[in-house]
């Protein structure tokens, strides 16, 4: 069963010897800050891996003469999935056509501003994308945009990896590996404490990458593609 948010908290506070709470109270100073650590060990977990339980397959549909859909669910720390094809040596983000189910066509990855020019130049064509950009310049919104803009209705199939929101809900179930998430917050309430260079700290850093690393190698196994790139 998933850990919550809460469950994470109290196995820090056990931890580093504190008492354990039963509700996280916005006036309960020390816990807020614990809480301040979680979420940012949370968010170096999630950035150091595509892990599995992160991944969401989003079907965008594109309407037509339109270039641009906003990829609902996803949040501005989503980052596409690639896979690396051997034949080809370089990265294939898994971004598909599936207007046709039964015959989807991938779709070219280009640099946002490539694929401005090409609007550019070339504003009146409309055909079936080819080309596709990710945009998420407007915030939280992330926007895919395609080239050439379709005369009808298209229906673009984008993988993702989508990490959580920030936890504040005591109940919120957490998706990554909770063991280095519980040692790495444990690392910082240490630091915090003052205890950075003495042997306790070091350890619970030690402990942190160790269990950090076991992690990641065991999500990739499971995967079955250790060749899987997290750049996005």
């Amino acid at each position: 069963m998933a850990t919550t948010y809460l469950e994470a908290l109290n196995r820090v506070l056990q931890l580093i010897g504190e008492e354990q709470v039963d509700q996280i109270l916005e006036t309960d100073s020390y816990t807020n800050l614990l809480s301040a650590f979680l979420n940012d060990i949370k968010e170096q977990i999630e950035d150091s891996h595509n892990w599995r339980a992160l991944k969401k397959t989003y079907n965008v549909t594109v309407l037509p003469n339109s270039q641009t859909a906003t990829i609902t669910g996803a949040n501005e720390r989503s980052r596409l999935v690639r896979i690396y094809q051997s034949n080809r040596y370089s990265e294939i983000p898994l971004v598909f056509d599936v207007t046709d189910s039964v015959n989807p066509d991938p779709l070219i990855e280009i640099d946002l501003a490539e694929l401005f020019y090409k609007t550019s130049i070339d504003p009146d064509t409309r055909q079936d994308p080819v080309y596709f950009a990710i945009d998420n310049s407007a915030g939280g919104e992330v926007n895919l945009k395609v080239w050439p803009i379709p005369s009808s209705q298209k229906t673009i199939q984008v993988t993702m990896v989508t990490p959580q929101e920030r936890l504040t809900n005591a109940n919120t179930q957490i998706y990554i590996p909770t063991r280095p998430l519980v040692v790495g917050t444990a690392w910082y309430a240490l630091e915090e404490r003052g205890e950075e260079l003495g042997v306790n700290a070091l350890f619970s850093e030690t402990r942190f990458k160790n269990a950090l690393d076991d992690a990641i190698s065991r999500d990739a196994a499971e995967q079955g593609n250790n060749m899987e790139l997290v750049s996005v």
